[in-house]
């Protein structure tokens, strides 16, 4: 009888665990207004309004909430460039007139990402000695930080 004790209780914790991290994974729901067109997993974005959702641990996805328009983001947990800083938004890297989704951050370190750059990207980069970062906030404003060595 202890044995199935046993065993009925460590099954509910396991569970229970489970479940918990499973939610844990879909905390993150943000929405943004995006006022310029941009790049986010090799694919072009129109501006308009967009919602990140997490539905995997470290897999953010961003949609447009009017067009079908979407895509899955591989992060990594946020380094020197993307800190949390307690303010909502997205962070882009902007190569001339092009755009380039870089991270996202609800404003907590726990939900602070980078995001991994596009061949694009990464060739636009090489040309550019310096890094320029520009934010937006939920709302749709848009603040450029000051340009930084790579």
């Amino acid at each position: 009888m202890i044995p199935i004790l046993s065993l009925t209780a460590v099954t509910i914790v396991i569970c229970l665990i489970a479940t918990a991290s499973f939610g844990q994974a879909e905390n993150l729901k943000l929405r943004f207004r995006v006022p310029f067109p941009f790049m986010a997993e090799n694919a072009n974005f129109e501006d308009g309004d967009y919602e990140v959702t997490e539905p995997g641990r470290l897999v953010p996805e961003l949609r447009n909430v009017v067009t079908p328009a979407a895509a899955f983001e591989p992060a990594r947990p946020a380094g020197s460039h993307t800190k949390a800083n307690g303010r909502v938004r997205l962070i882009f890297h902007p190569y001339g007139s092009k755009y380039f989704l870089a991270g996202i951050s609800d404003g907590s370190s726990a939900s602070t990402y980078d995001l991994w750059p596009s061949r694009e990207e990464q060739a636009l980069a090489s040309l550019n000695a310096r890094l320029k970062i520009v934010n937006v906030m939920a709302n749709g404003s848009v603040e450029t930080d000051n340009t930084s060595p790579k």
